[in-house]
Formats: structure tokens, sequence, C-alpha cells
């Protein structure tokens, strides 16, 4: 690479000049270049996919549009837009929320790799993003056709991105997806723009709160399936991807490499679809009381208290199966707010029912009879029907401790 045009470029980067100036100045290498002699290049411009050069490497990069109104799955791609003004009229912080942003400030990214485990060894051949314009979704990829051209891979990413990196959607993006592109960064990260800070929704984790209960798995794939009403037809299976890329490393043949492609097109689209369903489920308190419970939890997680109470009266309202858990968490939740007294009857009646969180409740109302209402003969009381309940080991020697204590505050002869 000549030294140049290295130069040129870093000092661009550490100017941050927008991308439209470094064209003019002849930055981007693109035009500069001579139009290398690119294998199969007719076929990949079937594949919608295009050359972008960078000295002497090039990438290929695919871009597909989509209407607003694409379906992909149950859920119409535009509706995100609904989506975030609901979010706007929320008055609750939850991790979903977008905090302001427009869904064109997202990325829906994700990526394919020559192996499933990290490190420096394991190279990304595809960047995958979906992003949306006021008119359009468009899924940018770019694709690596060697090691020798991995600076063009992230140059032409980081520039021609920017305008979506301030906010990334990604299904495990977070342990795998972008700590594996800051890896491989690191290898050119002299030739190409800084990694951008950005905000990120891990779809992963919310796909878990909400489906762990009812899904065999929460890989992308069962989701896709079981909550989405996505069925794939002809799909590359994720596990041949990195055998298929080093079949094209030798052939240098796209059609060995279409599927893949295709199927992180559909990841990418599929991102969106899920990202609109869990906030939908999420704005609407949940589609079951099992998952009212669960999405009560998350906003307990972020001390959104209020809306936590509201999702685990709701859900006691709904069903009697798991009602003691219900009432049980709704009660821990009063409590940091300071409103034992109104716990009280929740912690009674879980007492009562003999059940699950029967113990727990007991200790609990133990310790308001104990330190709010000063009253040791029923924090004893309470302390008994915990032990009268309790099979656990360890809650068993507290209670005895608990016991103690007490009898040494009760009067003699009372």
């Amino acid at each position: 690479m000549k030294l140049k045009h290295k130069l040129n470029r870093m000092k661009h980067h550490m100017s941050h000049e927008p991308a439209e100036k470094a064209e003019e100045h002849g930055q981007t290498k693109q035009k500069e270049n001579p139009q290398q002699e690119i294998p199969f290049l007719d076929k990949w411009k079937e594949m919608d996919a295009v050359p972008l050069y960078l000295d002497e490497q090039y990438v290929l990069r695919r871009e597909k549009q989509y209407s607003l109104d694409y379906r992909h799955g149950r859920r119409r791609l535009g509706s995100i837009f609904q989506i975030f003004e609901r979010w706007g009229r929320e008055l609750a912080d939850h991790p979903l929320r977008p905090s302001g942003r427009r869904p064109q400030d997202l990325l829906f990214f994700d990526t394919e790799t020559t192996g499933l485990n990290g490190g420096a060894g394991n190279m990304i051949y595809l960047l995958g993003g979906a992003w949306f314009s006021e008119e359009r979704v468009h899924v940018t990829q770019y694709f690596l056709p060697g090691p020798e051209s991995e600076a063009a891979l992230y140059y032409h990413f980081l520039t021609e991105m920017e305008h979506s990196i301030h906010h990334l959607a990604t299904y495990n993006g977070k342990a795998f997806d972008w700590p594996q592109v800051k890896t491989r960064h690191t290898f050119v990260r002299h030739e190409v723009p800084k990694l951008p800070d950005f905000g990120h929704f891990d779809l992963l984790h919310a796909a878990r709160r909400l489906f762990k209960r009812v899904l065999p798995s929460c890989r992308l794939s069962v989701v896709e399936e079981e909550v989405l009403g996505i069925i794939r037809e002809n799909d590359t299976p994720g596990y041949l991807a990195p055998m298929l890329y080093f079949d094209y490393l030798r052939e240098q043949n796209p059609v060995l490499i279409e599927g893949v492609i295709e199927h992180n097109e559909q990841d990418v689209l599929s991102l969106i679809s899920l990202y609109i369903e869990l906030s939908e489920r999420v704005l609407e308190g949940g589609t079951t009381p099992e998952e009212t419970y669960e999405i009560g939890r998350w906003f307990e997680q972020v001390k959104e208290w209020d809306k936590a109470v509201w999702c685990y009266e709701k859900a006691r309202h709904t069903s009697e199966e798991w009602q003691a858990a219900y009432d049980y968490a709704l009660a821990l939740v009063l409590k940091k707010q300071q409103q034992t007294a109104e716990a009280f009857p929740y912690l009674e009646t879980v007492l009562q029912s003999g059940g699950a969180y029967a113990a727990e409740s007991a200790v609990e109302l133990a310790k308001y009879m104990e330190h709010e209402c000063k009253d040791p003969e029923k924090a004893l009381h309470y302390t008994g029907a915990a032990r009268a309940v309790s099979t656990v080991t360890e809650l068993r020697d507290d209670l005895d401790k608990r016991e103690k204590r007490l009898a040494g505050k009760i009067r003699p002869g009372k």
C-alpha cells in the first residue's frame, strides 16, 4: 500500500473531516484506482454487488432496498416508526427505549465469520447492516474477497455507515459480533477510521427474558419461527457458512457464497421485526401472565418501580397458577418503595398459600413486625410460621438466630 495514500487517510481520520470533503480531496481511493480484474464480476453484479476500492484492495458492497410496507414475518418493517412514537410517550425508562433517537439512527447489524469462537484467528468476512431512510429500508453488506482486503472492508464500512452507527441492534452482538469487530479493527486501525461510540440493543438478552420459559431455545432461528412467524425456505445453515467461504477463497466464484449473503440479509431484517415485536410486548405489558411477570422484573431491575408494580398486578389478576410468585414479587417492590404496610396483605396471602415463597414471605412479615411495628411476639409467630414451611437448611439456621434474638426481647412471663 502506498505510503502517501495511507498518510492521507490517517490525516482524514485524525481531523474528522466529513466524508464528502474526503472525496473532494481524493481520499476515497475508489476513483483513483485502476479497475482491477475481479473474478466473476458479472455474477457479482447480478447479485446487486459492486466493487469498492482502496488502493490495491477491493471489497464487494451489496445493497438491497425494501418498502416500509414490506412484511418480514408478521411484522411490517415500517411500523418501527410507530413503535418509536410510542416509546416517546412512555415515561418509564427501559433498556429497549430508544431515548430520543430516530429509527434512522439504528443499524441492525450482523456478521459472518470464519469460526464461532472469538480471538485474533477468527476473521470477519461479511459485515451486514439494515438501516432506515425516511421512505425505505436499506440492507447494506460488505464482503471480504480475501484476507489482503481487510483494511478496505473496514474503511468502507466505517466511512459509509457512519450515518447509522449511532445505536446498534444485534443478536448476541455485545458478546460476539462487536468484540470481534474490535479485534479485527486493531490490525488495520492505522489505515481506517476509528470505531465509533454508540448505544447497543442486544436483542438476545431481551428474547431470553421474554421467551426462555416457552421456547426450547432462544436461537434466532427458533425465535423467528415461533415468535415472528418467519419460515426460511432453502436457507443456508449458519454452520456451513465458514466452509463455504473457504471454498470461495479457493475458487473465487460468488455462487458458492450467495446463500450465506442471503442468510445474513435475512438475519438483519429479522432483527428489525424482533425489535418491533419485543418493544410492543413491553409497551403492552406482555401477552401472557408469565411474560408480564418477566417484563415487571425487567422494569424492577432498572428501578422503574411503578411500572413493575403495574406489571405484577396485571399478572396476578390474569393467572392463579403462579399468583404466589406474582404476589411475592409485588410485595418486594412495594417494600423497596418504603410501602411495607401496603405489602403486608400480599405477604400474608403468599404465606397462607403454603406453597412457593411462603417461607420467604413469613420472614418478611417477621422483619416487618420486629423492626417497624416493634412487636417481637408477632415477629416470633411469623418466624415459627417460616420454620414450619421451610426446607432450606441455610434459612432454618437463620431462623434459629432470629428466634433467639426475639425471645430475648420478650418480657419474662409473656
